[in-house]
């Protein structure tokens, strides 16, 4: 199959072949070539590559070729080829069949590339370096067409066909060259080489013995050449000159006849014959010629004048070694011989003590030592002076002061005629400086004393009279101030004093070393600094003082450490002890404190907001605290005008009760016992003491007490109760006693114990019972067997017998058997078991309104279990919240709507499981939301005024009724009668407050508050509208009537020295203003005003204001001026200061010059006073409209003077003396002058030497150079500008012959000074000097220099100076061109600018084409080019600076010349710093909530008009969007989002000046949340149920910073604070609680929390009355609570708590009891842990009140039993016809109404020895009544009444009664029903009770 695929596959292939060849292009006509060649040139060369191409007419394509060359086939099938040498071309052209003829022949001929030859000329073997040689290289057949290679060595370089050299060693090398045609690749072939050698030239030396010679001399120099064969010609040069051949030279051979002119150095060269080659010069022989000396005489000093005795030396010196030469000396033109007082050494003639005789005038000459025939000239003669006088030096003080100040100058200068003195200054007799000037520059006190000065030269010295000189130290100032510390906002002030000295000083602060600056925060005037305080306050100050009109500086003052705290006091608010509850009775301390370091501040204190102590203590003491005394306790802090506050709570609560915990009951004998005495909730360190029977028990073996524990080895002694107690480790604080605790020591025997579990009464079935069979003692090995109903019921030894699952036939008798050894004990008990019962539901509720307490109660009858209860509305569960809480039996129901309904309740046994059946349905019905309280108040304005009626009315809106109506004014309750009305009458500042109406119904209580603001009527002030109180004549006054509330609702009368103001036409009255618009002497007075309300017209303002004096003066006073340092003529730059001062106060001072205002401010002072300050000046003090001009004072300015250098010495040579002048011209003040050279200050000493105003210089290579010179007039701050430059130039050690100009400018300027100085450069002599100006003769004296002082233009011209010596004349001339020095002037329209902005100035000299160099100057300092102060060319160009405020000149320099121009006139620039713009956010956060409003602040530091404001977000422009606005310097985004989130910036922008803009502020960074979060309630101990006085505490939190907190109760307001506590909750504190966070205008509030409050369970107190009571004289009280649980009770008598905690409390009677008040309240230990206390019970005489009673009714019996056994004699004794009535001893009802006195009183009238006990109180004997009157149970005086009564008639009826048994009993009976009842409290009025016991009252 493969096989046939590859044939199937080749014979297709073979068919496609087929098809194609038979089916080919068709024949194509080919026309015949043409052979091209390329290039065409005429002559084709074999070196270089030759293109032939074949081409056909037609443009075919496909076509291959063929070539032929000789008619052989190349080969090749392109249509261009390479050629390949000479011979005959052909080509032909093909396509497919198809070809075209072969193309005609083209025969090529290429030759061979032609020689090159190289020629040389000259043709020498050796060439010298510098000689030229010229190399040609030539190609056969002509150059034409052809570029040049030339090849030296291996290097190749193209060039020109001719090659010139100027020979150099490095050209050493073969050469070669060849051809090459231009733009072809043809070279020829490489020509010929030739060699080039280069030879060094030999050098030429000078071979002589001569180096030195004298005129007239032979010299000899010969030039030799060795080792150098050639013919040579020789050149001589002297000083680099060639020498003209003369006599004097000779081929190779210089033949000198010397003259002065030979002296030089000589060199030699040779030149080779033939060539132009020349040697290089010889090395210089130096010949020296000798001059014949010239001597000068001199004085060896600098004087030559003497005095008698001193010493003479003169000097003949010659200017070469003089050892060489010896010395002839003349005196007036005489021979000089030696004297005794003359003598000569060497050069030097001496006189040992001059004469008057010794003057006169002597010369010297020199003579060669050697030369003997050689003398010198004598000298110029020197004229000697020997005065016969001695002068004593005078002393010149400068700026002298009586007394100096350490760090003055002390100047003194010493003068002595004549010159060459040497001064030295002594203090008493040490020196201290040789010098013609003594300065102290800073004088200390060790300078003080006699100084004077001696003047000496040489050893002669003459002393100066004595000059004290007084120093001291200058003051030391220091800071008077309270103030070290401060607050911002604060006021400081600092005084800077020197004490004991009267000069006038000025002040100067400085801050951290950096000096203050008076502005509105820190404002200097005087010697005192007042700071408004900003934290950039804080550091260190110090002030210094300068004396006026001297230069006299104290030091600083020391330091003054002011610190600035941050934005307010951190005040430290501590407790001590710091105890977080402070016990009753403790003394505690609040301490308030600032934490910084601070002082004088007041402290105040509150307590809850009320004011508690005035007096300024930072310490508030409680002695004795008492619960009353706890609170929100808060310190104020003040200080000037500031106020700071901080809080604390102070918690004070009772001791706490301790209690005893022990499983320990009872023991036996020699058992441990353990007690534990337990405080709970206590975390404190206690001490415990232990009692037994109220003995204090002793820690030992049997009774060990360690800690809180009590270990008993029990005894039957142990038997007893056991207390503790506990005293609070290092603090003097005891709780009470715990309860008893009881511990029963048994016998011998075991007691058995049966007990049930549970051990209910009755068992329900269904129920599971234990019965435990144990031994009461602690005991063991007891065996147990159990029988029911006596038979046996379980064997096993089990103490526990157990029922799962009671039935009722499993009830019985059941009774343990205990065995042990032989011993049976036995026990029964009964188990009753029944069927569970149904409850009911109790309540009086069927309707309420919400927020009202319900109660239901489910009652299972009969049934003593406890139950825990469950309660359904509509049948379905009701679980216990806040809103229905359940507990015990109770449901109770905080009344919401849904509460509406049918209520049923279930009972399940508690710790039984056994559950009843449902009670019946309770239906309750639920009004509305809740009654609504309404609270007016009448008259409703926001303030009442005392003296005032207001009446507040209390009413529900909703029909109700049964409600009762409270009044509480700042929760204490003001009224108890019903009233919905509460008035006031008049009102007082004590009836403010918060007023509270309560309304109550059941156990609800509503409320609602108003607050009752009491005010007395504003105080008015008065105050004058200014801060003066004295006037002038027409000045206008205003005096204002202020009150301190709204002006618009008062109005106001005005009075005047105690009247009412009159009527003047002057006076105006406008509401609270009275103006006089004219003052008088008549306005003078006392004014007082009061205000008077507008609406409300009795109310006044509580007095007329204080009086204010008014003083109106009768003259007007002109302003004086005071003038410091003052001159009738000031330079420009000096300091002129003036002062303007006016009598009274708030003045204002304006200073004019002219018309023109200059200034405002008291002084004015030009600190560089300039030429356009001239004028008169004057002053004008102003205050309101009101002003007064001072007299005028004319100030008169000039420049300083210019000084000027005056000296012919321009140069000079080293010893020779140059003196300096310098010249200030028509000045005549005392100047001293200061000399620099070459910018540089010179010092006078012995070189340079300094007199007055002339510089001396004993001439030094150094002293070559610029000199200047300024001066600066004494006693006062003027300095010249310096003079122009004098130069002077010190030459070398040889003349050369010089022609100079000086200065040698092209153009002279007049005024300069010129010298044409025709001059022998080296020290040289006997030249003459002739100058022609024009070749006219201008000078014919023999001076080498023409001088033109002052330049002019008739000065200028040709000058010639021609220089002859001898027969030898020389000539040279200049142009000397004269001009006057232009004025340069400064253009620009820039006199103010801002930082940052571009300023340019110009200087400008007008028609002047020379080249300047500018130099510029501010404030008179020279400015130096760089970035901020460009100079370019006469341009200064600024990037402006603050440091470029100043006034700026330009002076102009012409370049490379001395020449400056004078400076032009100021041009002031103000710079204005772009004020740096602040970025803030207008709070104190900087992170917002969505809609919260923000905005952020661009403030900049000065005019804000001037500028508008830029916005940039994240960096870029901020547009004004929808929520985004701008308005002046404010961005305000109404309504936060968070894409507003980011980094704003902003930066101000110049209103006029578009280009200035300041910087951008620092990026604050805005951040918006997503999300509003809600504050956060914190809660406190928190319980769904609070009972009353327990506390209550919640923290509000809000996330970020600037938040205020705001506590709501339901929409009421109570606090502003995070936290809001409630110490004591109420009943009125229940309701719904919610905080609102607050900033600004943005407020999140919480979520709702409720408090629900109930009230403690009530104690009741009562007195239980018993008949041994009674006889006893005792008193038994009785504490109940009846909520249903265990409590125990705490019993207190007048307010000390009482040991015991049983129900019961039995009083003793005795004096002090009886007095006593008694109270009770429970305790639990679960919540609430204490009960409310019970009312108070006092005994008061009930005791008393007993004894009588009990003796009223024995005194009844023995009546009775009288009556008894008189009757009975009177019945045996009665004899029938008498019948006397005999006298009752009682008398009946009708009686009563008719006796005064009963025998009753009578008989307790005598009986008044028996009554002694009552201390002459009402007497001892009270009726019955008075009894009941005084006890406090009886409720109404009806059944008082009706009962007392009762036991007046059962006394009275003696006929029922016949056995005194029988009445005793009746008395008793009486007397217990009248005390036992409980019910009466008070009673009003007394009732009239038969048998005569009201009388008893009496008693």
């Amino acid at each position: 199959m493969e096989s046939f695929n590859i044939l199937l596959l080749t014979v297709a292939v073979t068919v496609q072949v087929t098809s194609h060849d038979s089916t080919g292009e068709p024949p194509v006509q080919i026309s015949k070539p043409k052979v091209t060649l390329n290039p065409s040139h005429a002559v084709l060369y074999s070196t270089e590559t030759v293109t032939l191409h074949c081409e056909v007419p037609e443009a075919l394509s496909g076509l291959q070729y063929d070539w032929y060359k000789n008619s052989a086939d190349l080969s090749e099938h392109q249509p261009s080829i390479t050629a390949r040498g000479s011979g005959k071309y052909e080509c032909k052209a093909k396509k497919g069949t198809s070809e075209s003829e072969i193309s005609a022949s083209y025969t090529l001929t290429l030759q061979d590339p032609p020689k090159a030859k190289l020629t040389v000329d000259p043709k020498w073997t050796e060439f010298f370096p510098s000689e030229n040689i010229e190399l040609k290289c030539e190609i056969e057949g002509g150059s034409s067409g052809w570029t040049f290679e030339w090849i030296k060595d291996t290097w190749t370089s193209e060039g020109d066909s001719v090659r010139a050299i100027t020979v150099k060693h490095p050209d050493s090398g073969k050469y070669s060259c060849r051809g090459k045609l231009k733009n072809r690749q043809v070279t020829t072939q490489q020509s010929n080489a030739f060699q080039l050698n280069v030879k060094d030239l030999p050098e030429p030396k000078i071979q002589s013995d001569w180096t030195e010679a004298f005129p007239g001399e032979k010299v000899y120099l010969e030039c030799v050449i060795q080792g150098v064969s050639e013919n040579w010609n020789y050149m001589w040069f002297k000083d680099s000159r060639r020498i003209v051949s003369s006599d004097e030279t000779n081929i190779n051979t210089l033949t000198l006849s010397v003259k002065s002119s030979h002296h030089g150095a000589y060199e030699c060269q040779g030149e080779l014959q033939g060539r132009k080659v020349s040697t290089a010069r010889s090395t210089q022989h130096l010949l020296t010629v000798h001059e014949l000396p010239q001597l000068k005489l001199s004085i060896e000093s600098q004087w030559n004048m003497f005095y008698p005795t001193e010493k003479v030396t003169l000097k003949c010196s010659i200017d070469e070694e003089s050892n060489k030469w010896g010395y002839e000396w003349f005196k007036n033109g005489g021979l000089l011989k030696k004297d005794k007082d003359i003598s000569f050494s060497g050069n030097t003639l001496s006189i040992s003590s001059a004469k008057a005789g010794h003057s006169g005038q002597y010369t010297c000459r020199g003579k060669h030592l050697t030369r003997t025939l050689v003398t010198t000239r004598e000298t110029e003669a020197v004229q000697l002076r020997i005065q016969d006088i001695k002068p004593k030096p005078t002393i010149t003080k400068h700026k002298w002061f009586e007394l100096f100040y350490t760090e003055e100058r002390v100047q003194l200068h010493c003068n002595m005629p004549g010159v060459g003195w040497e001064y030295h200054w002594y203090k008493g007799s040490t020196l201290r400086i040789t010098h013609p000037e003594l300065t102290i520059d800073a004088v200390s006190l060790s300078d003080s004393g006699n100084y004077h000065c001696k003047a000496q030269r040489g050893d002669f010295s003459v002393d100066s009279e004595t000059l004290q000189v007084r120093v001291q130290k200058p003051p030391q100032p220091h800071i008077q101030s309270d103030w070290t510390e401060a607050f911002p906002g604060e006021k400081v002030s600092l005084q800077c004093v020197i004490r004991d000295v009267s000069e006038n000083w000025n002040y100067t602060w400085f801050k951290d070393s950096s000096k203050i600056d008076s502005r509105a925060e820190t404002n200097i005037k005087g010697n005192n600094l007042t700071l408004s305080v900003k934290s950039s306050h804080h550091g260190a100050y110090e002030c210094q003082a300068e004396l006026q009109e001297r230069n006299v500086s104290t030091v600083r003052s020391k330091q003054h450490l002011l610190t600035v705290h941050g934005s307010q006091p951190t005040i430290l608010l501590q407790q001590d002890p710091s105890h977080a509850e402070i016990y009753t009775g403790e003394q505690v301390k609040l301490t308030c404190s600032i934490q910084e370091k601070t002082s004088k501040w007041q402290y105040f204190w509150q307590i809850d907001s009320q004011q508690v102590n005035t007096v300024n203590n930072p310490i508030y003491t409680i002695q004795n605290a008492t619960l009353s005394q706890k609170g929100n306790y808060t310190c104020q802090v003040r200080r000037g005008e500031m106020t700071y506050a901080n809080s604390t709570i102070l918690t004070i609560r009772e001791p706490p009760q301790p209690h005893i915990q022990s499983d320990w009951t009872e023991a036996f004998p020699g058992e441990k016992v353990s007690l534990q005495c337990v405080i709970r909730d206590v975390s404190k360190n206690w001490n415990y003491t232990w009692f037994k029977d109220s003995s204090k028990i002793d820690s030992r073996a049997e009774t060990n007490i360690q800690g809180n524990n009590l270990t008993l080895s029990v005894k039957s002694s142990h038997h007893g109760a056991y207390e503790c107690q506990a005293e609070l480790q290092e603090r003097n604080v005891s709780t009470v006693r715990s309860k008893q605790h009881f511990l029963t020591v048994h016998g011998s025997q075991p007691t058995i114990l049966l007990q049930q579990d549970p051990s209910h009464a009755e068992i329900y079935t269904g129920e599971q019972v234990k019965l435990t069979c144990s031994i009461q003692e602690k005991t063991s090995k007891w065996q147990y067997f159990w029988q029911i109903d006596s038979q046996q019921v379980s064997t096993v030894n089990n103490p526990i017998y157990t029922t799962q699952n009671a039935t009722l036939s499993q009830k019985g008798n059941y009774t343990c058997q205990i065995r042990r050894g032989e011993m049976t004990y036995a026990k029964s008990t009964i188990l009753s078991i029944r069927e569970p019962p149904q409850p009911h539901i109790q309540s009086d509720w069927t309707e309420a309104f919400p927020g009202e307490k319900v109660s239901l109660q489910c009652v299972i009858r009969d049934v003593s279990e406890n139950w825990n209860y469950t309660w359904f509305k509509d049948s379905s569960k009701i679980d216990s919240r806040a809103e229905t809480n359940i507990q015990g039996n109770n449901l109770t129901l905080s009344v919401k709507s849904s509460h509406h309904g049918a209520y049923e309740c279930q009972a399940e046994s508690q710790e039984r499981n056994v559950s009843t059946v449902r009670s019946k349905q309770h239906f309750l019905t639920v009004h509305g939301s809740q009654p609504t309280i309404l609270l007016q108040q009448d008259p409703s304005h926001a303030e009442i005024y005392t003296g005032e009626q207001v009446k507040l009315t209390c009413s529900i809106q909703e029909k109700t009724s049964k409600w009762q109506y409270f009044w509480q004014i700042d929760s204490q309750q003001v009224s108890t009668v019903n009233n919905p009305i509460y008035t006031i009458q008049n009102a007082t500042l004590s009836q403010k407050g918060n007023y509270t109406c309560q309304v109550r119904r059941g156990e609800m209580t509503y409320a609602k508050s108003t607050i009752l603001t009491i005010r007395e009527p504003p105080k008015a002030n008065m105050s004058i509208e200014s801060q003066w109180n004295m006037f002038y004549p027409t000045e206008k006054v205003t005096l204002k009537c202020s009150v301190d509330e709204e002006s618009n609702k008062w109005g106001y009368e005005w009075f005047k020295n105690g009247g009412s103001l009159k009527d003047d036409k002057d006076i105006s009255v406008s509401r609270n203003t009275l103006s006089i618009s004219s003052a008088k002497v008549g306005h003078s007075g006392q004014y007082t005003c009061r205000g008077k309300h507008l609406a409300r017209t009795l109310v006044t303002t509580t007095r007329e204001t204080e009086a204010v004096q008014l003083r109106i003066q009768d003259i007007k006073p002109k302003p004086n001026i005071t003038k410091h340092v003052w001159f009738e003529l000031f330079y420009a730059e000096e300091k002129v200061q003036l002062k303007c001062n006016m009598t009274g106060v708030g003045w204002e001072y304006h200073w004019y010059k002219g018309s023109t205002l200059r200034i405002t401010h008291p002084e004015l002072t030009i600190d560089a006073v300039s030429l356009s300050d001239r004028g008169n000046y004057h002053c004008k003090a102003k205050r309101g409209d009101f002003s007064v001009d001072s007299e005028t004072l004319q100030v008169r300015v000039q420049k300083p003077p210019q000084p000027h250098i005056q000296s012919d010495w321009t140069e000079a040579f080293p010893g020779e003396k140059v003196s300096l002048q310098c010249v200030i011209r028509d000045v005549s003040e005392n100047w001293n002058y200061t000399w620099f050279k070459d910018s540089s200050k010179i010092d006078s000493r012995a070189e340079t030497n300094i007199q007055g105003n002339n510089l001396t210089l004993s001439v030094k290579s150094s002293h070559h150079g610029a000199y200047e010179c300024q001066a600066e007039l004494q006693e006062r701050n003027v300095s010249t500008v310096r003079s122009k430059q004098h130069f002077l130039t010190v030459h070398g050690s040889q003349p050369t012959i010089l022609l100079q100009q000086d200065p040698s400018h092209p153009e002279m300027y007049n005024g300069e000074q010129v010298n044409l100085t025709c001059s022998i450069q080296e020290k040289t002599s006997k030249w003459q000097y002739f100058w022609q100006r024009d070749s006219q003769q201008v000078n014919t004296v023999n001076n080498p220099i023409y001088t033109i002082q002052n330049a002019t233009f008739s000065q200028k011209g040709n000058y010639t100076c021609q220089v002859r010596r001898g027969e030898m004349t020389y000539a040279k001339s200049t142009i000397l061109t004269i001009r006057e020095p232009p004025q340069p002037h400064i253009q620009s329209d820039w006199t103010e600018a801002f930082h940052g902005e571009k300023v340019s100035l110009q200087c400008v000299i007008q028609d002047v084409s020379e080249n300047w160099n500018y130099t510029w100057f501010k404030d008179s300092s020279k400015i130096i080019s760089r970035a901020e102060t460009n100079i370019k060319g006469n341009n200064l160009t600024l990037s402006v600076k603050s440091s470029h405020h100043g006034a700026y000149e330009c002076q102009a320099e012409l370049q490379e010349r001395n020449v400056s121009t004078v400076r032009s006139t100021q041009h002031l620039l103000t710079v204005h710093e772009p004020p740096k713009p602040n970025l803030s956010i207008e709070s104190q956060w900087n992170m917002f909530y969505p809609t919260e409003k923000v905005t952020l602040k661009c403030s900049v530091d000065e005019e804000s008009n001037k500028w508008g404001y830029e916005w940039f977000k994240n960096g870029g422009s901020l547009k004004k969007v929808e929520d985004i606005s701008f308005s002046g310097n404010t961005l305000s985004i109404s309504s936060a989002k968070a894409g507003h989130s980011g980094q704003y910036t902003c930066r101000g922008k110049h209103l006029t000046r578009t280009l200035v803009t300041t910087r951008e502020t620092e990026a604050v960074q805005l951040r918006i949340k997503d999300i509003t979060p809600k504050p956060i309630i914190k809660k406190h101990e928190w319980f769904e149920l609070f009972y009353t006085e327990e506390r209550v505490k919640f923290d509000c939190n809000m996330s970020g910073v600037g938040w205020e907190y705001h506590w709501h109760k339901a929409a009421k307001p109570l606090i502003k604070n995070s936290e809001f506590t409630i110490d004591a909750v109420s009943l009125t504190d229940t309701g719904d609680y919610h905080c609102k966070a607050q900033r600004g205008d943005f407020s999140v509030d919480s979520e709702t929390l409720q408090v629900r409050v109930q009230a403690r369970p009530p104690a009741f107190l009562s007195l239980k009355t018993e008949l041994i009571d009674i006889m006893t004289g005792d008193v038994t009280l009785r504490c109940n609570i009846s909520d249903g649980r265990q409590w125990n009770y705490t019993w207190f008598m007048n307010g000390q708590q009482l040991n015991g905690s049983s129900d019961v409390l039995k009083v003793t009677g005795n004096e002090e009891t009886i007095k006593s008040e008694f109270k009770c309240k429970g305790i639990n230990t679960e919540r609430p842990l204490y009960s409310a206390l019970s009312d108070g019970f006092v005994a008061n005489n009930i005791i008393f009140k007993r004894k009588i009673l009990l003796a009223i009714s024995g005194c009844l019996v023995c009546c009775i039993f009288i009556l008894i056994i008189g009757c009975i004699i009177l019945k045996i004794t009665h004899k029938p016809e008498v019948k006397e009535t005999p006298e009752d001893l009682f008398f009946s009802m009708t009686d009563s109404k008719n006796q005064i006195i009963s025998p009753m009183k009578e008989y307790m009238d005598n009986r008044q020895t028996e009554l002694e006990e009552s201390q002459g109180k009402a007497e001892l004997i009270s009726d019955c009544a008075s009894a009941v009157h005084e006890d406090s149970v009886i409720k109404e005086s009806q059944e008082k009444a009706e009962l007392i009564s009762d036991c007046a008639s059962a006394v009275h009826e003696d006929s029922v009664i016949k056995e005194s048994q029988e009445k005793a009993e009746l008395i008793s009976d009486c007397a217990s029903a009248v005390h036992e009842d409980s019910v009466i409290k008070e009673e009003d009025t007394s009732a009239t009770v038969a048998n005569g016991l009201t009388s008893f009252k009496g008693l």
